[in-house]
């Protein structure tokens, strides 16, 4: 088992909750999740609590065998990485803001100038977009310059939040294909919220539905 969330949950603020639970939930090598629910029913924070970036949140992760907490946490968000639908703006270009994560002391890799080369190539997006403001460049290529960062982190588990919302379908299908060859190496998973077409390219094994606060896992065949 890679990741486990015990006991995952908000406690609530003016006798309301973006997530009630207490959740329960397991991830393991190999799997391709797809999460859905009305909107509002909690499944962008539940991936939020995942990479713990919502300090609200209580009850515990565990990541291959290891309660995450203090020090443990810069290390296991490198590794379990969120990505989100809009993603942030910072005030830099798109070269700036790849580099951005290995700058820190906490970080362990290097980046990878020709790795980033690869992935620009295969979401279609131009060499000349890294000298771009990040706020002058459009929603889809924000999204894709997201998930370029997400990736270059090489991750474990990534949690991915209706990334390609603002792409056409050609432009999704390199996305699908990029996420396919990612899983190819190691035992990895994934988390994904999609408003269309299945992210994991019908490869999905699992269907997780956010309802009443609780997440209900839907058999697959």
């Amino acid at each position: 088992m890679l990741l486990q969330a015990r006991a995952l949950q908000i406690p609530k603020s003016d006798g309301q909750s973006p997530l009630p639970g207490p959740i329960e939930l397991s991830i393991n090598a190999g799997d391709r999740i797809t999460l859905t629910g009305n909107s509002g029913s909690g499944k962008s924070t539940l991936l939020r609590c995942l990479a713990m970036l919502d300090a609200r949140a209580t009850g515990g992760i565990h990541y291959k065998n290891n309660a995450i907490a203090g020090e443990k946490v810069p290390a296991y968000r490198r590794a379990v990485v969120y990505v989100a639908q809009s993603p942030a703006r910072f005030p830099m270009n798109v070269d700036e803001s790849l580099r951005r994560a290995f700058s820190f002391s906490s970080s362990t890799n290097t980046f990878d100038q020709e790795l980033a080369y690869s992935l620009l190539e295969q979401l279609k997006l131009p060499k000349a977009i890294l000298r771009r403001p990040l706020n002058q460049v459009s929603g889809g290529e924000a999204q894709r310059v997201a998930l370029i960062r997400a990736l270059l982190l090489e991750p474990t588990i990534l949690l991915l939040d209706e990334i390609t919302s603002a792409l056409d379908a050609e432009t999704e299908a390199c996305v699908v294909e990029t996420l396919a060859r990612w899983f190819d190496v190691g035992d990895r998973a994934g988390i994904a919220v999609t408003h269309g077409a299945d992210i994991w390219g019908n490869a999905s094994n699992r269907r997780i539905i956010i309802k009443d606060g609780q997440a209900i896992e839907e058999t697959r065949p």
